[in-house]
């Protein structure tokens, strides 16, 4: 269960709502100017060990402003470390190329061997296709470095999903959604990313691609951004028991 699947639920509180609904794993998000605080990671800590649940990842970090990293680039990694998550999820808005690469490399240098640094591609990001965002890892060339899927995303850039045998594929956010966000840009495609998506099966999604994906070893995380869902279920708990019997990987 992807953190945005309940984005009114509090960090600690997403461990405790995935376990509940059914999940095995979950995503989590960290923004120090909102949830995350200095007891947010003992709070967060206790829910995981309590639950057993596996961070998938945590999410989100930018590639800006300059080629160094940031206080919160480190926090969120030193965070996933600590947590023991698979993935950080990171986003490129960089202006500058060469800069974002060498503050990507950067990233995956502080990781080390021990979480693998994944970058998201997509509609609202100076990486848009995933060929594009193949060619930024190969240029990072660095072990943890890796790429994250989003179905919804790679529908946009017109791409078919890759082998996923390939293993700078870390893991796939999955989801369904309507084919009318193909056309969209901008501010109008972040809009739908992150209240038109639907459970697998309910929309205008390729099937075949949602079925490889299912059939894959890949870890799937389940983005089902839904102001529907929301609307339907005010409980996050309601809300992820719905998503996970909607979302059954062997259905």
């Amino acid at each position: 269960m992807a953190a945005g699947c309940v984005p009114d639920a509090l960090p600690w509180d997403i461990p405790l709502i995935a376990n509940q609904a059914g999940f095995q794993s979950s995503g989590m998000w960290l923004d120090t100017n909102t949830t995350w605080n200095k007891n947010a990671l003992s709070k967060t800590k206790e829910s995981l060990e309590k639950t057993e649940i596996q961070l998938i990842d945590i999410e989100v970090t930018w590639l800006e402003n300059d080629e160094n990293l940031s206080d919160n680039h480190k926090l969120i990694i030193d965070v996933g470390l600590e947590l023991s998550a698979k993935n950080i999820l990171v986003v490129n808005r960089h202006d500058d190329l060469h800069k974002a690469l060498s503050q990507f490399y950067k990233m995956c240098e502080y990781a080390k061997e021990n979480i693998r640094v994944c970058l998201e591609f997509g509609e609202f990001t100076n990486t848009k296709t995933l060929d594009s965002a193949m060619n930024f890892i190969s240029e990072v060339n660095h072990p943890v470095a890796g790429i994250l899927i989003d179905l919804m995303h790679i529908n946009r850039s017109d791409e078919k999903l890759p082998d996923l045998n390939n293993p700078i594929f870390s893991y796939i956010q999955g989801c369904d959604f309507y084919q009318s966000s193909k056309e969209l840009t901008g501010d109008d495609y972040i809009l739908a990313a992150i209240d038109d998506r639907c459970c697998l099966g309910q929309g205008d999604a390729n099937k075949r691609e949602i079925v490889k994906m299912c059939e894959s070893k890949k870890d799937v995380s389940l983005e089902i951004r839904s102001k529907y869902l929301r609307e339907r279920f005010p409980d996050p708990y309601k809300r992820a028991e719905y998503i996970f019997k909607n979302c059954l990987r062997n259905s």
